[in-house]
């Protein structure tokens, strides 16, 4: 069997010297014979870190910069027949603010203060069902929405500024890092600087109305989250500066959180510094994986008492620097890591009965990708 996943990173070389990545790219997997074996070009556009698709119209919805001086949303266009994509809608944000942050040299380990010249989304969700796009604006501590028209087109927007800070040096500002819609339709929201999570009712024109607003404990940094249909209303979170996956429970006829449980993702006693990156569940909703930044490992859990709790199992090394995203295959039976730092990806065979992991073929050259999504149905 072919899989497919879609890759995305930098393009610049402001992260990662020489980086010869272009834009959006599938990698095939053959599942056969366990190896990755082909990673092509799909649309060429600068800096695409994160992504999302809509299966229905065979649409992606991207972050990108212009002529590394203005940053924004678009829309590609995937051809199904050939894989190839265009670039058919954009909308660059107001560059009169641009916002800085702590950040970390994860080769020289030390952290800085990173001044930008232009500000970029740091996660954007498409709704194909209403025709919306959502972003989250980290260095600007603000959410934003679109509405689009049926050529997904952008015609109107939204922007919602975001206060509150945590105690550590990199939550000096609301950082909003995540933002997805629910199973429900309602939107959540990661804010990593203000240790909250907060979550509105999406009306027709794409603006919001605040739900409820959840807290974390004081210096967790809550990044992105994990769910599916078969967690029981449980919703995994990864806090990046704490480097834990909590564990809240969802109440749809609230619209509230509330707290269960949270694990560590390092092993008990590692000194050095992390900060936790990505975070899946498997489709069955028996394992929940988390990636290390600073550990360079990935954590896997056992889901228990029926989606509650979370018990771990093993911890792996991506044999990498800073592992950024990860996705599972089509069929869970294997598991493609990206190394940002390093510039590799590395893929692990998946025990898709024990949830463990173990290195399928490492030393896999791909430049400064951060976004790692199966897309095997999307190319169908």
């Amino acid at each position: 069997m072919l899989d497919k996943f879609l890759l995305g990173g930098y393009t610049s070389n402001n992260y990662t010297p020489n980086n010869q990545s272009q834009g959006i790219y599938t990698a095939t997997l053959d599942t056969d014979k366990g190896k990755l074996d082909d990673i092509s070009l799909v649309t060429q556009i600068d800096d695409p870190a994160f992504f999302n698709y809509s299966i229905k119209d065979h649409k992606i919805a991207v972050v990108m910069t212009k002529n590394d001086e203005i940053g924004g949303v678009g829309i590609i266009d995937i051809n199904p027949t050939t894989g190839q994509g265009k670039l058919i809608s954009e909308s660059m944000l107001d560059q009169s603010v641009k916002g800085s942050y702590e950040a970390y040299n994860y080769f020289d380990h030390l952290y800085y203060w990173n001044e930008l010249k232009y500000t970029v989304p740091s996660y954007v969700y498409l709704d194909d069902q209403r025709k919306m796009v959502f972003a989250a604006n980290y260095n600007t501590n603000a959410i934003f929405t679109w509405k689009l028209d049926e050529n997904y087109n952008f015609i109107q927007s939204h922007r919602y500024p975001i206060e509150g800070r945590g105690p550590k040096a990199v939550q000096d500002a609301a950082h909003i890092h995540y933002t997805r819609l629910l199973p429900d339709g309602r939107l959540i929201v990661c804010a990593l600087g203000a240790d909250k999570i907060m979550i509105f009712d999406v009306n027709d024109d794409a603006s919001l109305n605040q739900v409820s607003e959840f807290k974390t404990k004081a210096g967790f940094g809550p990044r992105q989250l994990a769910f599916n249909s078969n967690t029981n209303n449980y919703i995994y979170i990864l806090n990046e500066v704490g480097s834990k996956t909590g564990v809240v429970n969802y109440d749809s006829q609230t619209g509230k959180l509330s707290r269960i449980a949270d694990y560590s993702n390092i092993p008990e006693g590692y000194a050095g510094h992390n900060q936790s990156a990505g975070i899946r569940v498997s489709a069955d909703g028996k394992f929940v994986y988390s990636s290390n930044r600073g550990h360079d490992s990935l954590a896997v859990y056992k889901v228990i008492d029926e989606g509650a709790h979370l018990e771990k199992i093993q911890t792996i090394k991506t044999g990498g620097v800073a592992p950024r995203d990860f996705d599972l295959s089509k069929n869970g039976d294997y598991l493609l890591c990206a190394n940002q730092m390093s510039n590799n990806l590395v893929l692990f065979k998946r025990d898709t009965k024990d949830g463990y992991l173990s290195i399928a073929q490492t030393d896999i050259k791909h430049d400064a990708c951060v976004r790692v999504l199966e897309a095997t149905d999307f190319f169908s």
